[in-house]
């Protein structure tokens, strides 16, 4: 799989979204294992992101046309 950055910093050490070759999202951050209202399934994994992150990747997929 091939991973294209959208939103997030420079350096690949925080959070960031990325957008597949395979047409998927991936989001890079936080893990988080116990949180209120969290129903992870087998092989799941849940990370935080700040909302910022999440709006600048909105942003640019719509610029895009992906959105």
């Amino acid at each position: 799989m091939k991973l294209r950055k959208v939103s997030g910093c420079e350096d690949g050490f925080c959070p960031t979204v990325y957008v597949s070759d395979r047409g998927t999202g991936v989001a890079q951050g936080a893990p988080v294992v116990e949180a209120e209202g969290l129903a992870l399934g087998p092989g799941e994994v849940a990370v935080e992101l700040p909302l910022d992150v999440l709006k600048d990747a909105l942003r640019a997929l719509q610029v895009e046309g992906k959105l």
